[in-house]
């Protein structure tokens, strides 16, 4: 979603913001090579003999904007962020967009045993987040930000540039000696071409990092990519993603026939063998009187795993 819309109401707030948010930086963590045994606790020993299971993960743009920005886009955070909260508790991995603003309304209403730690604290809008967050029934290691190194759009074409948009990695644990790299994204909003070519830039940023800290492993990835089925240059760009890094969409996989900007992506490997049994869209994110508690709808994917016999 575009930070701003472009129009003449949030000209002032715009002005106010970009001052305030000019040359932060953000805080890139560049070793990702996480040892499987940074994450693996005692309680992974009860669990030595589970060789199989399944994962429903949620992928979520949760529209934390302060209210400011959030009342000109039509969302109301402070009143729909502690709805939200619980709402993500049936879900073994849930990834969330856009949680800038009311990261301590979701961590109160969750019941996750693992949590990400937010990248800035509000309201300093010198630090800036990236607005990726993460909440797990299963250990990880400790998650790696990073920005993307091209954006586009100080005040117009969605804003981008306000903002530490990128992505991040974690490695997830899910039985003793079963480990699956988790990658939550937000990539450039808007249809110019300068936001058609900043994703695909994005797209080859992330696809190299992959390869480097990813080579071998399976992957559960998924956010707002902000790549449209209905704009070509956006299909390019995704295709040449997927074959650069052996992943699959999911929803393309299920012939779900719904294809979103906020998509769910795997990949298995000769260790861990992760099969797509579902998508679909969760209908229990509305207020009581059935509004959607952001402008983003949730998406499902039910993955199924299991580990691969010697």
């Amino acid at each position: 979603m575009p930070l701003f819309p472009d129009n003449g109401r949030s000209a002032a707030l715009i002005v106010i913001a970009v001052s305030a948010l000019i040359g932060c930086g953000a805080d890139t963590l560049p070793d990702a090579d996480v040892a499987p045994g940074d994450i693996i606790d005692e309680a992974s020993d009860d669990a030595a003999v589970v060789t199989g299971g399944s994962i429903a993960m949620l992928i979520y743009n949760v529209a934390g904007l302060p209210m400011e920005i959030a009342e000109v886009n039509g969302t109301n955070p402070i009143v729909n962020m502690p709805k939200i909260a619980p709402l993500l508790n049936p879900y073994e991995l849930v990834l969330v967009q856009e949680d800038f603003w009311y990261h301590a309304d979701l961590e109160a209403g969750t019941t996750h045993p693992y949590k990400s730690d937010p990248m800035w604290d509000p309201p300093d809008w010198d630090r800036m987040g990236d607005g990726l967050n993460q909440f797990s029934q299963t250990a990880f290691s400790p998650v790696v930000r990073v920005a993307w190194e091209v954006c586009n759009g100080l005040v117009d074409s969605g804003s981008d540039c306000m903002t530490n948009k990128g992505f991040t990695f974690a490695r997830h644990q899910l039985a003793a000696d079963v480990f699956v790299d988790v990658y939550n994204l937000h990539m450039d909003a808007s249809g110019g071409p300068e936001d058609i070519a900043a994703r695909k830039t994005q797209s080859v940023q992330l696809a190299e990092f992959i390869n480097a800290n990813s080579h071998g492993n399976a992957i559960l990835l998924g956010g707002d990519t902000n790549l449209k089925a209905s704009r070509a240059d956006d299909g390019v760009t995704l295709d040449d993603f997927l074959a650069a890094t052996g992943l699959t969409d999911v929803c393309r996989f299920l012939e779900c026939g719904d294809e979103r900007i906020d998509r769910v992506m795997f990949r298995g490997s000769d260790e861990l063998e992760l099969t797509p049994v579902d998508w679909s869209i969760p209908q229990e994110f509305v207020d009581a009187g059935g509004a959607q508690l952001s402008d983003h709808l949730p998406v499902l994917a039910l993955i199924e795993w299991k580990v691969v016999a010697d």
